[in-house]
């Protein structure tokens, strides 16, 4: 409707009533074809291409008189087409761009306007074919490109888990920790509202931020009682042996944060660095939190797992010197809203 539309406005006065009437009809077809197409596939960009197309007769028609080539109008509106919703409707524009052209054509005086709007028509339809062809195989290649990084990133993140459970596994009293507090840093960022990006970052931090630990010898690590002031020294580089662990590889590098941070304290008497209040990274400062309260309520060696209300109470008193004033308030909003599964 636009092409007919825009384009008999545009005719001289002069034109005789059967070349109004030859474009008329041509342009009624026309758009009796388009909306055949329209109601059959149902496809909008069908109607988009019947727009865009139509749309540079009457361009086509306007800047003739500056004497430049202007098939070019219909040529770039075809190939845009053809580039964003490949083939077919590259095709259905070429047609639409060859007739608007020979009508434009035939009402501006071109004598062989018919030869013109089948020879530019066939380089339209050519454009279309090799614009299409060559956008539908980029797609072709972004989608396998795309599936082959999910794959890979579930497989690394399967391989992940099974390494994490498998350290886990040394010690029976720890066993599945990585995954309750995962669950849990997870709900406290969404109760945060912060963007996928941090999720993810948390996601995979969680899992694997006791992963130096494998540099901790098992006389340390499944000590029955306190740890002497030596085996703690030992014990506070894991986070650092955990970071260098992970730092070559790309993949894991946004969970180096919470690997790395995770025992750092909000008043800066934590480790391995000493950093405090917001120098210590968001995501680490969340984890915190699901760190220490699911070792309170969980059996150490050493002693029995707090009751909830006190491991709460100790979070709460904490705020401010251990941990983040605001993430305590999550955290506390959190718990009071979802049942927190050990199992």
């Amino acid at each position: 409707m636009l092409w007919l539309i825009g384009l008999v406005p545009f005719m001289s006065e002069t034109e005789s009533h059967v070349q109004r009437l030859i474009a008329l009809v041509v342009s009624m077809t026309i758009l009796s074809a388009l909306i055949w197409v329209l109601r059959r596939y149902r496809y909008h960009t069908y109607l988009i291409t019947m727009l865009a197309s139509g749309f540079s007769a009457p361009a086509y028609y306007l800047l003739h008189p500056l004497g430049i080539h202007n098939e070019w109008v219909f040529s770039l509106i075809v190939i845009a087409i053809s580039a964003q919703w490949g083939t077919v409707a590259g095709i259905l524009s070429a047609l639409i761009s060859m007739t608007g052209y020979g009508v434009t054509s035939y009402t501006i005086g071109h004598e062989q306007y018919i030869t013109e709007a089948l020879t530019n028509g066939s380089v339209f339809v050519a454009s279309a074919l090799i614009v299409g062809t060559l956008a539908r195989n980029r797609i072709s290649a972004l989608s396998a490109r795309a599936q082959m990084a999910d794959e890979l990133e579930q497989t690394c993140e399967s391989a992940l888990k099974a390494l994490t459970n498998a350290l886990e596994s040394r010690d029976q009293d720890t066993e599945w920790h990585s995954e309750r507090v995962t669950k849990l840093s997870l709900a406290i960022a969404q109760e945060m509202r912060l963007g996928e990006k941090t999720l993810q970052q948390i996601q995979l931090g969680a899992i694997l931020h006791d992963v130096g630990k494998i540099g901790i010898p098992d006389y340390i690590l499944l000590k029955p009682g306190p740890l002497t002031e030596d085996e703690w020294k030992l014990m506070h580089k894991h986070p650092q042996i955990g970071h260098d662990m992970l730092m070559g590889i790309p993949f894991l590098r946004p969970a180096l944060e919470i690997v790395l941070y995770h025992h750092e304290k909000y008043d800066g008497k934590g480790y391995p660095i000493g950093l405090s209040g917001e120098f210590i990274p968001l995501a680490a400062r969340i984890f915190a939190i699901a760190d220490v309260y699911d070792a309170l309520i969980s059996d150490r060696p050493y002693r029995r797992a707090f009751p909830v209300d006190d491991a709460l109470g100790v979070i709460h008193k904490q705020a401010g010197q251990h941990f983040d004033p605001e993430v305590v308030r999550a955290f506390e909003c959190v718990v009071k809203n979802i049942e927190y599964e050990l199992e």
